[in-house]
């Protein structure tokens, strides 16, 4: 393990510490563990420009990363020339959920990791902004649905605010019986982090090692699951060392 990440360890909540006890992995689905957010992009990118708001692929996967719909919808119309329709978010989550049975893939490494949680027997959930008919077009389109039990993929739609507020990674901690310092949260948007960072609980940022991320203190950045996955067997093997 380097420096850069020793580091960030001690600076983290006490899940990832020696003298801690990571009990529960919650995983971010889009950037994560599959890749859909390009198909995303290019739908509420349409969708924006049909209502006034000229915006380009990559600006809308900018703004629309890890954003519910109804607030992707809310952004849409402070930009838009021409008003959204009354039931616009649900019309636009059924093109998103159409859109899924195109071009969605597994990140590279996501079946390693999950299966060294089993060999390891730390429990992992996941907590998306997605809805549960989002999640379940995803992971049956890459097969990842094998690995999930229904009970274990939990929604913003669940609760009341979705991210960037905590309440979804507070919600899955309560689920799983588990307290927010004894979760590890893996996530890629800024939205996602400040959720977990604020729910208390250590985060580590799947993004390339180039692109900058917020001022938090504690962030252990990944730029590949493969990494995070040595990561977590280290901390594991660590606390049960110090045990």
């Amino acid at each position: 393990m380097d420096e850069r990440i020793k580091q960030a360890i001690k600076q983290a909540p006490q899940a990832v510490h020696t003298n801690g006890s990571l009990k529960l992995v919650i995983f971010d689905c889009d950037g994560v563990l599959v890749e859909s957010e390009h198909i995303v992009a290019e739908i509420m990118g349409k969708e924006a420009r049909h209502y006034g708001w000229n915006i380009t692929d990559k600006q809308a996967r900018e703004e629309f990363t890890g954003v519910q719909m109804v607030d992707i919808g809310k952004k849409i119309a402070r930009h838009a020339t021409k008003k959204l329709p009354d039931h616009w978010a649900e019309e636009a989550h059924k093109k998103v959920v159409g859109g899924m049975f195109g071009n969605v893939e597994k990140i590279p490494g996501v079946e390693l990791i999950l299966q060294t949680l089993r060999d390891l027997k730390i429990p992992y959930r996941v907590g998306s902004n997605s809805s549960q008919e989002e999640m379940k077009t995803k992971f049956e389109k890459t097969d990842l649905i094998k690995w999930f039990s229904k009970d274990h993929i939990h929604s913003a739609y669940e609760v009341k605010n979705s991210k960037p507020f905590p309440d979804l990674y507070l919600y899955v901690a309560e689920k799983a019986g588990v307290k927010p310092q004894e979760c590890l949260v893996i996530e890629d948007s800024d939205t996602g982090l400040k959720a977990a960072y604020d729910a208390g609980m250590a985060c580590m940022l799947l993004r390339n090692l180039d692109k900058p991320i917020p001022d938090y203190k504690g962030i252990i950045r990944v730029d590949t699951l493969d990494q995070a996955t040595e990561i977590i067997k280290e901390i594991i093997q660590s606390q049960h060392h110090k045990g």
